[in-house]
């Protein structure tokens, strides 16, 4: 009787400890990795008057980034002129030039920051550019390269911009709010593989041409991989 006592409760301790161990997952089992997400292939498309344009690429988009005064106001003597703005802070921006035989534009991301106290002047740290691509609506803006006194987005085709510009006597100034009805929505910006952004966003502008006439661009979408620049000792 002894014996059989021992043996079942042997079975019993064994059972437990099988259930116990069932508890906990395999080691030599490999944790799921999250997918590697690839870098974009660049595209634009967009509709001026019923006619569409598009572009499309590996490495189509060619980055130029700057920074110039903010709020600038045009000063005027007997000899010259000057465009001079805020001594504390600049308008940073990116431009991307993406053209094709099917249509060319550029796409202008604006931000003013204060100056930067450390490595190159009016250039952001990376934690401040990255603000440039945030998901969700950017205003297309009404004024780039004169007062500078809204961020968002800029568009440039051939013939036409989304804001006005100084350009001396030809100055035209469109009335304020014409891009109300427009929208530049940024999608989607993530990390991808090759350590750049991906970046997709839709938008509509008004586009302005050297006399101030209107023509409307609508159905934009835009694909872009991006390794934006930056101020390494900034932030």
């Amino acid at each position: 009787m002894k014996t059989l006592n021992l043996i079942f409760a042997f079975a019993l301790l064994t059972a437990f400890t099988s259930c116990k161990k069932s508890n906990y997952p395999d080691p030599t089992v490999d944790p799921p990795t999250k997918p590697v997400i690839a870098a974009f292939r660049d595209s634009v498309s967009y509709t001026i008057d019923g006619k569409n344009y598009w572009a499309s690429g590996q490495g189509l988009n060619d980055i130029q980034t700057g920074s110039q005064d903010a709020n600038r106001k045009l000063v005027v003597n007997s000899f010259s002129y000057a465009l001079i703005g805020n001594p504390d802070s600049v308008m940073h921006y990116q431009k991307n030039y993406l053209t094709g035989k099917n249509g060319s534009i550029c796409i202008i991301f604006l931000k003013k920051y204060l100056k930067s106290t450390r490595g190159l002047p009016g250039m952001p740290g990376l934690n401040n550019v990255l603000k440039l691509f945030t998901a969700g609506q950017h205003p297309v803006v009404e004024d780039f390269g004169w007062q500078n006194t809204q961020n968002g987005v800029a568009i440039e085709v051939p013939g036409g911009t989304s804001y006005n510009a100084y350009n001396g006597l030809k100055t035209i100034v469109a009335s304020p709010g014409f891009q109300r009805n427009s929208i530049f929505e940024v999608t989607d910006f993530v990390l991808n593989a090759s350590r750049g952004y991906n970046l997709k966003a839709k938008f509509t502008a008004i586009l302005l041409d050297e006399a101030g006439k209107q023509k409307k661009l609508e159905n934009g979408y835009l694909q872009l991989n991006l390794v934006p620049p930056y101020n390494t000792l900034a932030d």
